[in-house]
């Protein structure tokens, strides 16, 4: 069985940024990023700015008391964020760009659950989230 995969780590953090570049190349994004509750970036791949910018809004997107304002690298970009929950802790998976939509952040959202060792969702589950 031939691996799809060229590049790869055993390191989890490194993982996670390649497994996040694979998704942001396929999908012409200009971001994506994992990031928790209070902003901090897990991993990320895209411009440093962008990625720290997408990972302060993340947390803040679902939120009632979001009042919409974005920083200024992400103004006039699509962002797509989705939240999962590992083990009781809130983590947000979001894209920036053009083409940013739910198909790239559910494709992303199952290889940052298997680096993490995570089981994979079923679709039924995805949509719940």
């Amino acid at each position: 069985m031939k691996e799809r995969r060229q590049r790869r780590s055993h390191d989890p953090y490194r993982a996670l940024c390649l497994q996040l570049e694979h998704i942001r190349s396929d999908g012409e994004l200009d971001a994506m990023v994992v990031a928790i509750d209070n902003g901090l970036i897990v991993a990320g791949a895209g411009e440093r700015s962008v990625c720290e910018a997408l990972g302060a809004v993340a947390p803040l997107m679902g939120s009632p008391t979001f009042d919409g304002r974005m920083p200024g690298a992400l103004i006039g970009q699509r962002i797509d964020v989705r939240a999962i929950s590992l083990e009781g802790e809130t983590v947000y998976v979001a894209a920036v760009g053009r083409s940013a939509d739910d198909e790239w952040v559910a494709r992303s959202i199952g290889g940052v659950r298997r680096i993490l060792g995570y089981p994979q969702l079923t679709a039924r589950q995805l949509l719940v989230n």
